[in-house]
Formats: C-alpha cells, structure tokens, sequence
C-alpha cells in the first residue's frame, strides 16, 4: 500500500513540475504575437487558460467555501491570484497542524511522551558558595613547573599486551617532537578487537524508567569495590565526567558518572582522586565496551588526574555525525531517542560543591542513564548504512590522545596531543583579537609571562589572575605606578590589586627598554630571540621557579616577580636583560634565566623614597650624561653584570640630571666655535637704552599726523564695515 501510495505522489509531482516548465516557457515567448499569426494558437490558449482557471477554483473553494473566485476578467489576473495565495497559507498551517497532531497521538500510544528533567533545586544551585580548594586537601600536591615530559600515573597496567615497563621509556626528541612518554595503551587499542556484540545488529534494550530510580553516590573505598564488582559482569558501560577548570590551573576531574543497563553510579574523584586506578581492570578490558559522546576531552582528563585509559570506545558523537543528523549534541541524542529533554543550565555549574545538590545529581545522571540505549539505536543504524567501521576507527583516535605539557607540546599541532595551550605565541592571538599596536608586543608577552607565573604558583586560571580585558587595559594605559594599576578598570582582580606594584615596576622596565633599545624588529612585531634552552638550562629554570615561589610565600615583597621568566616561553626565551627590584633591604640585579648575587644593603627607610631614583637610573637610555661620568652605570645594550656598588647620586647631580633632561627633549642646534671668534660679546647698556614705556616723539610723515597712544585724545576711527554683496550671497546659497 506505501508502494502504491508513493507511486501515485511520484506521478502526481512529476505532472505538476511538468506543467509549470511548460507555463514557464509559453510565458518566456509572445503568445499575443503567435496569437495574431495563427487563429488556432489563439483558440487552444483560451481554452488551456479556462481549464486552468477552473481547477484553481475547485481547489480554492474545496479548502475555503467562503473564498472568492478567481476571475481575470472582472479583477485581472494580479488581483484575483491574492485569494489564491491566502487559501495556501491556510493550507501550510492545517497541514503543520495535522502533522503534529498526529506525531503526539502515535507518542501517545506508544508510551514516549516527552520528559524533562527536574530542575526544582535550580535555585538552590545558582546561590552563590563560597568553596574551599579542593587541591589543597590532596595527598599529592600540584606541580604546575613542567619540569618534564608528562609521565603516565599508572602504578600497574592490567589487561597489557606491551608490558609497562617498555611503555614507561622516555622517547627520544625528533625534529618537531620533543622528547616525552607514549601513550601506555596504544598498541592494545589499536590491535585489540571489538566484542563481537559490537558488530551485529539487535533490538534496542530499553532503559530503566527515569522515575524510582536513583544513582549511587561512591566516595569510600567500600562503595567503590562493590561498584568495581558489578561493573566486572557489565558488557557494556556508559561513562562521563564532570570538569572544573576556573580555579585551578590545568584543571580538576569533579565527578564520573557510569551506568550499566540495571544501574547508575556517581563516584566522587574528588575524595578518590589517587584511588580509582583499579578502574583499569574494567576501562581497558576490550570485551567490555566503553561508551561515550564527545570523548575528545574525556580521555585527557581521565589519565592527567586519574591514570585511566580506555580500551573498545564508542564516540556516539562521531556516530551521529557520519549519520548526518541536525544536531550531534548528547541533549539532541537524548530528545530523539530517549525523549528525554535536559537542561543546559547545569553546564557551567561549579562541580566541586559538597555535596552536590539534587537538581545536579539528576542533571549528571541523565548524561549516561540513557545512552546505553541510544547506543543501541546508533548502532544498528550504522551497519545498515555500512558506517560502523569508519565510526570505531574514529573512536580510536580519540581514544589514543595523550595529555602533555605546555613546554614538551610538539611544534606542530597534532590532534592526537592535547596541551593546555597549543599555540607557540599564544599572546599574538590578544594582540590580533585586540588590535593592540605591534609596538606593544613586548610589553603584552611580559604581562601575559606575569599572570602565567601567578597562575602556576597559585595554582589558579589564567583568566581568575587577570581576564584578558585587563590585561589588554594594563597594555594600553601602561601605569608606571601602583595607583595608575588599581585604577585601570573598574574591575581589578585580587591578584593584581596585591602585586599592583610589582606590575607598575614591570611595566615601567619594559617600556624603558623598548624606548632606550630602539629596536626596528621590535616595532615590527618581531622579536630577536636567542636559540632554545638546553634540557640543563630548562632543569635551572624550573629550580629557579621552586625557589621563587617558596620565597614569594615568606616574604612579602612582590618584585621578585619581576626577575622570573616563565616556563610558558621557556622554549624561546627573551633576549638577557637586566633587573632592579628591592628585596627586603637590597638591591638586586637579576638576568634572565640567573640570579646575580651582587646586591648592596640600603637603609630601610630611603626604601621607598628612593626607589623611583633608583629604578629611573638603571633605565635611562645609553646615552652619556654629566651624571654617568661620576658615577659608573653599564649600559644595559651591553650585557654586562651591574657593579657590585652603587654611588647615591647627590643634589648637584640630580640637578644635573634635570638639565639634561631638557636638553634632551629639543634637538642641539649648531652653535659657533668660541675659539675662533675673539671679538668680545656686547653688553647691554642698560642707562641709555631706549625707554618703552615711554611717549614716543611725533614724527610728521606725509602730511599726517601720527597718533599718540599715551595722549588725551581719541584715537582714529576704526574702518568701516564692508558691505557683503549680493551676488556672493546667491553664490552662497547655490
């Protein structure tokens, strides 16, 4: 019968594609002319137009009774055809109405009327929390100095076919691949096969009614074994994972959720962050597939925080993107198949919050309460389109990316590695999204050097020391003192509001030698780097880091952030520059990538008097002054080590210091040579000299007295205003 009907639909829209061609072509032609040629032509035009007229009518009269006719004769044949586009309007709209009529009475009787998810605890969850860093409860603290290569967390490797001892050598560097560890499992999820269950068709299994049930919420080792158990008799598992990345540097892995086809769990990797490696007994068993939706991040944050791999993944993302629907979002998936509607509130939720709140318990457990199911549906509908194999190869991939840091990423970007930030400067790409001046290039990668510091040793996002509005705002004021800092914007982070002078000190040196350097390439954009670091000079650099941060914890002077270059840039570090920073009494001198222990003890109490002075000394231009001839200063173009003792400049030296200054500031004209000339200068003579205030004498020139200025009389008449002509007003107003 659907044959026969589809048929007869084919026949019909064949016939009305057909018609209108041929209206389209007779339209394009003269018909008045071949009309005026031929008598017939005429006759059959009449009477095709009749015919025509008349079945537009039935139809319009068959859906609106109350509708007028078309009649060309009495209204023409523009004004009639309005009624004909009214009735097709209403046609659409009883058509669309039907249409979902009818969709909800078929969902009716097959028991899938949409549900939604309970979200009776939203405002219980947008209440602002204050939460306590979870890192800092750890048993192992983090290190965010990337001192090397990231090194799998995997104390054993069940269900290995390359034992772990082979997996765990360091891999030698290439041209654009630092040295680093491979991924511990790829050889086992790229020879290792799918259960067969995988690759045949079968009936969708339904999930368990959303309503009267519940997950199970693990946080003890005794919960946890008992999940481990039942999850070992599983063939298949549903899996996701809650992130948090604000508060934290490289981010933390705030709960997992994993569901069989009889049951939902929530384990907290919070309080079993250094406990889930037994896990790997299940996730890498291939005969137990894994499934996921959009595990490109997944897997990341299963092996940098939990040193789990997966083994048979499953990507329903890639699933629902070689079958070509709208959408390929897990929301989607669930609407279409589970008739499930979730809500996106719940996404940027702050997981950490202990315990969790009922509404996002329920909004975690809907991500893999029903994908099971759905992975069902997607899978038969790949083997009947022959696409299975392309979306597990895919699954593959995804499966086989490892985590590294940002200073051992390779040189070109793969998808196969995720580092925290892929691109070499990544500080260009504020300048493009900014339009910040090239000229300011410097100054950008020293405060983007600056948050990334703070943000390793404090271990928080970059985004939480300084958004990126800040720091293009700190750029583009460039304060050179601490006030001009806290008032930058109008909001300013508690980062930058506690080092607001270490910030205005930076900022001041890296403007003093952009100026006094003068470096073409440097307005350019460019930048004359020296070669990379040896893996002994990164090793110091990272010491240094350990060094600094423990300092900056006891002490609480900030400057020292000024002297650290950071890991970040390690690969091509700045050109050696020279530093200046008070450290509890001291004056130090600091290169970069060493420290110079030359420093001279000042009084406490000229400290802050004399900074300025002393800061503006060390950064003036290499140009000889009057003052640099008494005291010995280096030039910082030089390279060379300060001198291990500092002469205070005295009052006469300062006023010096003043003079040229000015001099500076307009350019030395040329002036006679004293020598040559011994005729002697002439001297004023004051008593003869002409008085200016006094009344000038008159002087008759041409018959006409002059007028005196300091007489009684009236002065002249001014001269009379000029009539505008009228032509130039009519020119005017032309």
């Amino acid at each position: 019968m659907s044959r026969a009907k589809a048929a007869t639909d084919a026949n019909i829209l064949g016939q009305v594609v057909g018609t209108i061609r041929a209206s389209s072509a007779i339209s394009a032609q003269d018909a008045s002319f071949y009309r005026s040629l031929d008598p017939s032509v005429g006759v059959s035009l009449d009477h095709s137009s009749h015919e025509l007229l008349s079945l537009i009518n039935e139809v319009i009269l068959s859906i609106d009774e109350n509708s007028d006719r078309v009649d060309p004769a009495a209204e023409g044949l523009e004004s009639s055809w309005k009624n004909v586009s009214e009735v097709m309007d209403l046609l659409f709209e009883k058509s669309e109405h039907a249409m979902a009529s009818l969709k909800r009475k078929n969902n009716f009787q097959q028991g899938k009327t949409l549900q939604y998810l309970d979200d009776s605890a939203m405002s219980e969850e947008l209440a602002p929390k204050v939460i306590s860093k979870p890192q800092l409860k750890f048993s192992k603290a983090v290190d965010n100095s990337e001192s090397g290569p990231f090194r799998p967390l995997l104390p054993v490797k069940p269900n290995a076919v390359k034992p772990l001892e082979e997996v765990l050598l360091l891999t030698a560097a290439e041209d654009n691949i630092p040295a680093h560890f491979p991924q511990p499992y790829e050889y086992e999820i790229d020879t290792q096969e799918y259960d067969e269950s995988v690759l045949r068709t079968s009936t969708p299994i339904p999930s368990l009614p959303w309503e009267g049930t519940d997950a199970l919420w693990v946080d003890n080792k005794e919960t946890f074994n008992d999940m481990l158990k039942t999850l070992s008799t599983a063939r298949e598992l549903a899996i996701d994972l809650e992130h948090h990345d604000y508060r934290t540097y490289y981010g933390i892995t705030c709960l997992m959720q994993i569901s069989t086809r009889e049951q939902d769990w929530l384990v907290d990797t919070i309080a079993l962050r250094d406990e889930l490696y037994p896990l790997n007994e299940i996730f890498t068993n291939p005969k137990i597939t894994k499934v996921l939706h959009g595990a490109f991040m997944d897997i990341i944050w299963l092996q940098r925080d939990l040193g789990l791999y997966i083994v048979s993944l499953f990507d329903t993302y890639h699933a629902s993107r070689l079958l070509g629907f709208p959408k390929h979002s897990l929301a989607y998936l669930l609407e279409k198949y589970a008739h499930f509607k979730t809500s996106k509130k719940y996404q940027l939720s702050d997981w950490r919050v202990r315990p969790l709140t009922k509404a996002l318990k329920a909004y975690a457990r809907s991500d893999t309460h029903f994908l099971l199911n759905i992975y069902d549906n997607l899978r038969n509908e790949l083997i009947e389109r022959g696409k299975l194999a392309e979306v597990l190869h895919n699954s593959r991939n995804v499966a086989k990316r490892r985590f590294e840091y940002t200073a051992f990423r390779p040189k070109l970007s793969s998808s196969a590695v995720f580092s925290p930030i892929e691109r070499e400067e990544p500080w260009r790409s504020l300048m493009f999204q900014y339009n910040i001046p090239p000229e300011k290039s410097k100054l950008v990668k020293k405060l983007y050097e600056w948050r990334d510091l703070l943000a390793r040793r404090d271990d928080e996002s970059p985004r939480f020391v300084a958004p990126n509005q800040l720091l293009v705002s700190l750029t583009m004021s460039a304060p050179t003192d601490s006030s001009g800092v806290l008032s930058v914007g109008s909001f300013v982070t508690s980062h930058v509001s506690t080092n607001a002078k270490s910030l205005a000190l930076l900022i001041k040196h890296t403007l003093s030698t952009m100026h006094s350097h003068a470096d073409p390439k440097m307005y350019n954009g460019e930048q004359d780097l020296t070669p990379e670091l040896s893996l002994y000079e990164v090793e110091k650099n990272v010491s240094y880091f350990n060094v600094l941060t423990d300092n900056i914890q006891e002490s609480s002077d900030q400057d020292k952030l000024l002297h650290f270059e950071s890991v970040l840039f390690k690969g091509k570090p700045l050109p050696t520059e020279a530093f200046v920073s008070y450290e509890e009494g001291h004056i130090n001198v600091v290169s970069s990538g060493e420290i110079n222990l030359r420093s001279e003890k000042v009084s406490a109490s000229s400290q802050i008097s004399d900074i300025a002075s002393l800061v503006s000394v060390e950064f003036k231009s290499t140009t000889p002054s009057p003052m640099s001839q008494s005291t010995s200063y280096p030039a910082q173009s030089s390279g060379q080590d300060a001198p291990s003792t500092v002469k205070e400049p005295t009052i006469e030296e300062n006023k010096n210091d003043i003079v040229v200054l000015k001099e500076r500031k307009h350019p030395p004209q040329k002036r006679p040579n004293n020598k040559s000339s011994s005729s002697p200068k002439e001297v004023l003579d004051f008593k003869n000299a002409r008085k200016v205030l006094a009344a000038p004498s008159i002087s008759i020139k041409s018959g006409k007295k002059r007028f005196d200025p300091y007489g009684d009389k009236e002065g002249p008449e001014g001269m009379k205003r000029r009539k505008k002509t009228r032509g130039l007003q009519k020119t005017f107003r032309g």
